[in-house]
């Protein structure tokens, strides 16, 4: 069973959720850093700018699901310049308690003139604020099935 996390606050570009709750972690769909609302990039502060409004979306979907991004415990952090490695850096030593999560990251090209998308898993610690429906979806486990 799961909890689908969403809102009209935390837009999506397509058919996925938000955030998804399931066996005491948050699954935290890829965010940009762009403001959810206006779609557009910090206007001053660059690349490091854009990392923290990221991390800054990331929070907010935590926050809906019952966690937040001290409890974060693995990243995916997908980017355009291999330049903006140092920035990526400095910006995760900034947010992150120590130890820092996990994290896997990859060169891509993002749409949109997007330069950083980063997704994220972390321990449910509270209940969420925003579950879709009147119950959890449950799925049927395919090994079984």
């Amino acid at each position: 069973m799961y909890d689908v996390i969403s809102g009209d606050d935390l837009p999506v570009l397509g058919p996925y959720s938000p955030a998804v709750r399931a066996g005491g972690l948050v699954f935290v769909s890829a965010q940009a850093g762009i403001d959810p609302l206006t779609r557009d990039a910090p206007a001053t502060g660059g690349f490091e700018a854009e990392c923290r409004q990221a991390l800054t979306n990331l929070g907010r979907v935590l926050e809906r699901a019952g966690s937040d991004l001290r409890h974060v415990v693995r990243t995916t952090v997908l980017y355009t310049d291999l330049a903006d490695m140092p920035a990526i850096n400095a910006v995760f030593a900034d947010i992150f308690p120590v130890p820092p999560p996990a994290r896997s990251s990859a060169l891509v090209g993002l749409p949109g003139g997007r330069r950083i998308s980063i997704d994220a898993i972390a321990v449910a610690v509270a209940r969420p604020d925003s579950v879709e429906g009147p119950d959890p979806v449950e799925r049927a486990d395919p090994r079984t099935a």
